[in-house]
């Protein structure tokens, strides 16, 4: 049965689509003289509503972050169904408990590096953290905490929690992808373990770790079984590659390839694997039923963040526009 819950939704978000930055203004911000230039045209669209007179150009962060989340908290009140946002803001979450973690093992103040988005208040997180009990966590999340403090108080330093923290993170959406038990929702989930693991293992690769760490690291509940990608990135790059020749990520896999053998890097994989999920999204995109389009704005609004951060950072250090343009995302047109 169509899902037509969302059909109210649905029709709001085409207005907010309509906000997104246009390729046309973003070929104006790769064509301006300076980074002032860019705050100026950044002025002229929704972000305007969190610049003031006496802002300076190095305030940019503020904007986003304030525009985000103004975004979160509008979908909240909207949507029928928690799940679908939840399923983009847990990684704040997240962030912000490494954070947290990290300032009290450290015993210093990482407060500007918080991000005041999530499926929960930082004040719940700070609670979390200082306490290990919440009455509001979800249980994946108090498991993490108390797998991560047991580390800490085992061996005494920080160095491995990411691992902890990401192994939980993942297996924390895909719960919430089974609990709100949508095809759709559950394959995007999916394709990002998918990337999430090809991207590790590359990296992996390329720093030389022992199979016993990129097992560690591999995520599970991608559509790619992690034990099959373990098997072939320690067996050789090449194998690894003609694995995935017969899965969606060909061109992914093949691009990142030739980048690593010929250049040693991996430094346009991000661009890559953030264009293969644009693309996905936007095959949806037309769909009148369903969280498919609340889904696709929420990320075409994550990427265009990315793409005006990379943007005003590069005018204000000066980056050649040639290059810029080789980072910027494509958009949701």
């Amino acid at each position: 049965m169509e899902d037509i819950k969302y059909n109210t939704l649905n029709t709001r978000i085409r207005t907010y689509e309509a906000e997104l930055i246009s390729r046309s203004r973003y070929e104006r911000m790769l064509s301006a003289n300076s980074a002032e230039e860019v705050y100026a045209l950044l002025r002229e669209t929704v972000y305007g509503d969190f610049i003031n007179e006496e802002d300076r150009v190095h305030d940019f962060e503020q904007v986003l972050t304030a525009e985000l989340k103004r975004v979160y908290e509008n979908l909240y009140q909207l949507t029928p169904d928690r799940s679908v946002v939840d399923y983009f803001a847990l990684r704040y979450d997240y962030q912000n408990l490494k954070v947290l973690v990290k300032a009290k093992f450290m015993k210093q103040d990482f407060s500007e590096f918080l991000v005041p988005i999530g499926t929960m208040p930082l004040n719940e997180l700070k609670d979390l953290v200082n306490t290990r009990k919440s009455a509001h966590a979800e249980q994946p999340m108090i498991a993490c905490i108390d797998e991560v403090f047991s580390y800490i108080e085992n061996y005494h330093e920080i160095q491995s929690i990411d691992i902890i923290f990401d192994n939980h993170f993942w297996e924390h959406l895909w719960s919430i992808g089974k609990r709100y038990d949508d095809p759709f929702l559950q394959g995007i989930i999916q394709r990002q373990v998918d990337i999430f693991n090809i991207s590790t293992a590359l990296r992996s690769y390329a720093m030389k770790r022992h199979r016993g760490f990129i097992s560690a690291v591999l995520a599970d509940n991608g559509t790619l079984p992690a034990k099959e990608l373990l098997e072939a990135i320690t067996t050789s790059l090449e194998v690894f590659v003609q694995y995935l020749q017969n899965t969606p990520y060909k061109n992914l896999i093949n691009h990142s390839y030739e980048e690593l053998i010929e250049k040693k890097t991996l430094n346009t994989f991000d661009l890559r694997k953030d264009n293969f999920l644009m693309a996905k999204l936007k095959e949806q995109k037309i769909v009148p039923f369903g969280p498919s389009a609340m889904i696709g704005y929420l990320y075409a609004k994550e990427i265009e963040s990315k793409n005006l951060r990379i943007i005003l950072i590069g005018k204000i250090n000066k980056v050649p526009e040639e290059i810029l343009r080789s980072r910027v995302r494509d958009t949701y047109e």
